[in-house]
C-alpha cells in the first residue's frame, strides 16, 4: 500500500493503519476504546480492493462516518480526512497519498462546528489555505508558511496579519500551548473535525 495511512485521535494522537482493525470496547479488539458508549465489537476498518472501509458490527450507539450513520454490515468507502464518529470520538482517517477520486463529492460547507466555536470569513480563509494543499493530498510536513497565506489570499503584505488570525485560531481550536510546528498540523486536523474545511 503506498503512503502512510492512519487514524487520528481528538487528542492528537495517531494509529497507524496496515490491515484491518477491529474497533471496540473489548480488549481482544486492535483498537480498544474504553468509553461505556462504545460496543464490545464496534467497527471495522478494513482494506480491501484498492480501498479502505469502516463498516459497523451492529454497535449500539452506531457508527458514524463524516456524521451519517453507517449501516450496520454494509461497508463504506473511507476518503481522505474522513471523519469517523464512534461513541463520544471523532476519529479522522487521513491518507495523504490517496489519488484524487473521480467517485468523490465534494462537501457541501457544514454550517455549524462539532464544539461550538466558529471562525469568522477571514479565519476560515485562512485556515482553508493553511489546509488546502494537505485536504489536496499533501503531506502535513509542507504546509505553507504565514507569507504564503497571505500571497494566496491575495494580501501578499498581511503576514502579520495572517499571524494574528492564526493565533485566534488556535485558541479556538485548543492548541495554544503547543509547539509552533506541532500546532499547524494539529490544526488541520481539529479543523476537519470542526466542519471549518
Amino acid at each position: 500500500m503506498a503512503g502512510d495511512i492512519w487514524l487520528t485521535f481528538p487528542d492528537g494522537t495517531e494509529v497507524e493503519l496496515k490491515d484491518s482493525v477491529s474497533i471496540g470496547r473489548d480488549t481482544s479488539n486492535d483498537l480498544v476504546m474504553e468509553s461505556s458508549a462504545v460496543s464490545r465489537e464496534h467497527a471495522t476498518v478494513a482494506f480491501r480492493d484498492g480501498r479502505w472501509y469502516i463498516e459497523d458490527r451492529g454497535s449500539f450507539n452506531g457508527t458514524y462516518l463524516n456524521g451519517t450513520r453507517v449501516v450496520p454490515g454494509t461497508p463504506l468507502p473511507l476518503r481522505h480526512a474522513d471523519r469517523i464518529s464512534i461513541g463520544a470520538e471523532t476519529l479522522v482517517f487521513s491518507w495523504p497519498a490517496q489519488l484524487d477520486d473521480p467517485d468523490t463529492t465534494e462537501p457541501l460547507e457544514e454550517v455549524a462546528g462539532s464544539n461550538g466555536a466558529q471562525l469568522s470569513a477571514f479565519q476560515r480563509q485562512v485556515v482553508q489555505a493553511l489546509c488546502g494543499p494537505w485536504l489536496a493530498g499533501s503531506s502535513l510536513e509542507t504546509l505553507p508558511s504565514n507569507e504564503q497565506i497571505a500571497a494566496q489570499l491575495g494580501t501578499p503584505g498581511a503576514t502579520g496579519t495572517v499571524k494574528a488570525a492564526l493565533r485566534r485560531i488556535y485558541a479556538k481550536a485548543g492548541l495554544s500551548d503547543q509547539p509552533a510546528h506541532a500546532k499547524r498540523r494539529a490544526l488541520c486536523r481539529v479543523a476537519r473535525q470542526n466542519g471549518w474545511i
